[in-house]
């Protein structure tokens, strides 16, 4: 599952968007959250990427809307280009605008990725042959500083989202793995285990859920490492 949307470019192209957003996280005084604007920046980044590498879109710009202050600018772009480094992803354009006439009490950050991708390059159809896994945990607000060693690294979300024996790919937010599950496989029924806590906010997708092909396990629990922790279906 992804939030990215998919429009018509060209006969053989198509245009993908996928967006993220922040506010009362930063360095103003009044914020709920107090971290850098760079971080902020980087995870609201790393949320709209996982949403367009997830259907198979490659990046092509980033757009910002910027509610905190002008000064903020250039930490809210080497966020961003922190994550492009990350993924291999040279001289992405960044442009945007500030709200620089009324300031405001506490940070606010719009962020969209602009990508293509190839007719016919979406994900295989989940099927019943599949296995699920979670990869990362889910963390919202100061855990995800706290625990950053526990969040799913991108170089990694990108390796598995390459990999063929991998068929399909969901970010998980806010609504937690469940009902990111849910959706994604378009399934009410059936009891979902993990290790992990299933119904827990994800905050900036610390985590992701895969499906892969059964007989390719423990291929794929060696690249994911630590970060790999099993999602039964029964």
């Amino acid at each position: 599952m992804s939030n990215a949307i998919i429009l018509p470019l060209t006969p053989k192209q198509e245009m993908v968007i996928a967006s993220d957003n922040s506010g009362a996280i930063g360095e103003k005084e009044m914020d709920a959250v107090h971290v850098p604007n760079t971080v902020v920046a980087h995870y609201a980044c790393r949320v709209a990427m996982m949403d367009l590498l997830a259907v198979g879109g490659e990046p092509h710009a980033v757009v910002m809307q910027n509610f905190t202050d002008e000064v903020a600018w250039d930490a809210y772009q080497l966020g961003v280009r922190q994550v492009m480094d990350e993924l291999d992803y040279d001289a992405i354009p960044i442009t945007g605008s500030t709200e620089s006439n009324f300031p405001g009490l506490q940070s606010g950050l719009g962020l969209t990725v602009i990508g293509k991708r190839s007719i016919g390059a979406a994900p295989d159809v989940l099927s019943k042959h599949v296995r699920f896994a979670v990869i990362g945990v889910p963390l919202v607000g100061n855990e995800v500083v706290e625990h950053a060693d526990k969040i799913a690294p991108l170089r990694l979300f990108k390796k598995l989202c390459d990999m063929a024996v991998v068929k399909g790919v969901a970010p998980v937010g806010s609504k937690g793995i469940a009902a990111t599950w849910q959706k994604w496989t378009n399934r009410t029924a059936g009891h979902l285990s993990c290790g992990e806590d299933i119904m827990k906010s994800a905050g900036p997708a610390t985590c992701f859920i895969i499906a892969f092909e059964r007989e390719y396990t423990e291929l794929v629990e060696s690249i994911a490492g630590a970060h790999y922790h099993e999602l039964i279906v029964e």
